[in-house]
């Protein structure tokens, strides 16, 4: 049965405010570098004590410092530099940032808890351990990451990222998504009295042959579809991580909405919800980075204009579509919009 319309808006309203909440803690990591690098600390050792050695020593040192020794003849004093601003909030390109975040509160709320109609005062506590279990998980995996990141960065302009898809901020998010889908699969959030018995497998009807054609064919379609957008300065030149984002969206939607144009049609309502609220998203962000000067959209972007120069205004357009595309898809079914047509339903 769907959800209430009051209900599907607290919903979207609670997890947009957690998510604009949580990038503000990676826009604090920003301010706090301000226009300095952090600097791998090596007076203090190889390995850092926060976070059982996992982040280095660092300290913070003026730019114009850092390049004038990095640049020098001596490679001796080269610094390594750890992280400067942009490479947490990604501010540029805050659009696609929060997105992610944005992902990973609705798959929290929605699918493991059940807000904000479905909570279960029996569930809750294994269900609040789960996103504990997740949260965890997500802050050892993003500290061996930066550590590793650090011990790599061996380049005198080295940082931990300068595309959207590798910001710090993305990397925890997207831990948290991969983590909750995890702890989903295993049931870990779930209960049952009894166990259930093991389907027949002498009763199954395969269908593999229709579900891997369609399956090829979508992605053969988002292939052609990035190597466009790549031509056209529409994506992030290095088009590894836009179609790693297309290639989830594909496997997502034939998970929420079947994996033949038969099934499809039936779920028009969801796919509508898609479609529609990717396409009034884009701009909505367009008109933030217009009122804030500050946070970009990633797409018809001044600010990408200022630092990449005006063709690449565009390069975050297809990594937010797939980002908003993969959001709504998962919002209609949190809401449960995505199913079968109620006269599809009956006819069957």
């Amino acid at each position: 049965m769907p959800m209430k319309i009051s209900h599907a808006i607290l919903l979207l309203v609670v997890v947009s405010l957690c998510s604009a909440f949580s990038m503000r803690l990676f826009q604090g990591l920003d301010e706090m570098m301000a226009d300095e690098y952090w600097v791998v600390d090596t007076a203090q050792g190889d390995h850092g004590w926060y976070g059982m050695g996992l982040l280095p020593h660092v300290k913070k040192m003026p730019k114009d410092v850092v390049k004038a020794a990095n640049t020098d003849t001596d490679p001796a004093n080269n610094l390594i530099i750890y992280a400067q601003s942009g490479d947490f909030a990604g501010n540029s390109v805050y659009g696609i940032c929060y997105g992610i975040p944005l992902i990973m509160y609705l798959i929290w709320f929605a699918f493991i808890i059940g807000f904000p109609d479905k909570v279960d005062p029996y569930l809750l506590p294994r269900r609040l351990f789960t996103i504990a279990a997740v949260i965890a998980c997500s802050v050892i995996v993003n500290l061996f990451l930066m550590r590793i990141t650090a011990d790599f960065a061996r380049d005198p302009m080295a940082r931990i990222a300068n595309v959207a898809g590798n910001h710090a901020s993305l990397l925890f998010h997207n831990a948290g998504i991969w983590f909750a889908i995890l702890f989903s699969a295993l049931g870990t959030h779930s209960h049952s009295m009894q166990e259930s018995s093991a389907p027949d497998s002498r009763i199954w009807r395969s269908q593999a042959n229709e579900k891997f054609n369609w399956m090829f064919i979508l992605l053969a379609a988002v292939t052609i579809l990035e190597i466009v957008l790549v031509q056209n300065k529409l994506a992030i030149p290095d088009a590894a991580v836009d179609y790693s984002v297309w290639i989830i969206w594909v496997v997502i939607f034939m998970r929420m909405y079947g994996f033949s144009p038969k099934y499809w049609v039936k779920r028009a309502k969801g796919i509508t919800i898609m479609v529609v609220g990717t396409i009034l998203t884009l701009p909505v962000f367009y008109l933030l980075e217009r009122a804030t000067g500050t946070l970009g959209a990633g797409f018809a972007s001044p600010i990408l204009t200022k630092a990449l120069g005006a063709d690449h205004q565009n390069i975050g357009l297809s990594l937010m579509v797939s980002i908003y595309l993969i959001f709504w898809m998962e919002f209609s079914a949190a809401i449960r919009m995505n199913g079968p047509a109620k006269a599809a339903v009956e006819k069957r």
